[in-house]
């Protein structure tokens, strides 16, 4: 099979207790007007947001359910990136999930929230190359 040289976790959590209680922000509401109008334009389903919302917040209440010991058996570089302001995933979490995963470097995005990669793009990306220029060079 394939086998990744790295991977990006962007404000990912290991199982539910990393998650935030849900609480809405004026940023939270920009970005879903932002996903409905994407979701409408590029869904096979453009009618049915409410429903794959609720979906993902099922989702996130639920899942994933990973083991310490499933992610100490990760063996390729790992960047767990965290965004300061994020609205999801708790800082405790993401230093967590980079202490449970041998080698992993945690890196933390200044001045942006979960969704750093529509807030500032450039610094987003930035980041990104510098992860993916160490694990394939």
């Amino acid at each position: 099979g394939i086998r990744p040289s790295g991977v990006l976790f962007f404000g990912c959590n290991m199982d539910p207790s990393g998650a935030k209680k849900f609480e809405p922000t004026s940023i939270i509401d920009r970005c879903f007007g932002r996903h409905a109008k994407d979701y409408a334009q590029l869904s096979a389903t453009p009618d049915q947001f409410e429903a794959f919302v609720e979906a993902v917040s099922t989702m996130q209440k639920t899942q994933p359910n990973y083991s310490a010991r499933e992610m100490a058996s990760i063996s390729v570089p790992v960047a767990i990136v965290q965004s300061e302001h994020d609205e999801f995933i708790k800082p405790e979490h993401a230093a967590y999930l980079a202490r449970s995963i041998p080698g992993a470097e945690l890196i933390l995005l200044p001045g942006v929230s979960h969704f750093a990669p529509l807030q500032r793009p450039q610094q987003f990306n930035r980041m990104m190359r510098a992860f993916l220029g160490k694990v394939l060079s």
